[in-house]
């Protein structure tokens, strides 16, 4: 892998300058994203919303969606049948789902996929949580369950199409294990863990990550070859993310 911790946790300095957010605790997981020239208060991520074992942690966790004024979510880890048994329990996500702001997507998150069909399914459904984006009104929460893989991937390219470098989309990924774990130096553990986003950018741009120069470009054909947006819903996501709509 092309990159060295050491780099990664400078750029962190600079980037928990930027975000509102970093951690309520272990379990929340949420913040903001601010990869690359996405401004402040548009989108946010976090693990799971609702832990009814524990409901301190769930009042917490809404007073963070309050604050940060969250009218639209993206799940990755259920359809929408499943999200409607689960939005009564928590008054604010209720909320949110009467007014028809929820997806579910179900997202399987997993590279290997056994065959084609697999991965247009998984295309298919980064294409349906990407217009809901587009034609609802942020600020925008994604999660999944642990929020770190589907909602890692998921926030990665929305970052390296709003011109992220891959270093920050990796200290991103880190942070979802803990800001001392992603600020550690030379440590094996916090470079495999990278390894595993920087890997699957890798892969969805045909091994040419190494080919900084043209990242954007490489970026931007995953959204339109593989994924199915036009150009012109691209232009308008990267108008939404950077408020320039």
């Amino acid at each position: 892998m092309n990159y060295k911790s050491e780099n990664i946790s400078n750029i962190g300095i600079e980037y928990l300058k930027k975000i509102k957010y970093t951690f309520l605790n272990e379990t929340t997981n949420f913040r903001e994203i601010r990869l690359g020239d996405i401004t402040e208060n548009v989108i946010y991520r976090s693990s799971y919303p609702i832990f009814r074992i524990q409901p301190e942690r769930d009042e917490a966790y809404k007073e963070l969606i309050i604050d940060s004024g969250i009218n639209c979510v993206l799940s990755l880890a259920e359809n929408n049948d499943g999200i409607e048994r689960i939005a009564c329990i928590a008054d604010w996500y209720n909320n949110i789902f009467k007014k028809q702001n929820v997806i579910g997507l179900d997202i399987q998150f997993d590279f290997n996929f056994d065959n084609n069909y697999e991965k247009k399914i998984f295309h298919y459904k980064l294409k349906q949580g990407l217009q809901f984006l587009i034609n609802h009104k942020g600020p925008y929460l994604i999660h999944c369950n642990a929020g770190r893989d589907r909602t890692g991937f998921f926030t990665a390219i929305l970052g390296l199409l709003c011109n992220s470098s891959i270093d920050e989309v990796i200290y991103d990924y880190l942070l979802s294990y803990g800001v001392k774990f992603a600020n550690l130096k030379n440590d094996e553990l916090n470079y495999t863990t990278g390894k595993i986003i920087y890997d699957q950018i890798d892969t969805i741009i045909n091994g040419n990550l190494k080919d900084t120069y043209n990242l954007f470009k490489n970026i931007e054909q995953y959204f339109i070859n593989d994924i199915g947006l036009t150009t012109d819903e691209i232009d308008l996501l990267r108008k939404i993310l950077q408020k320039n709509i």
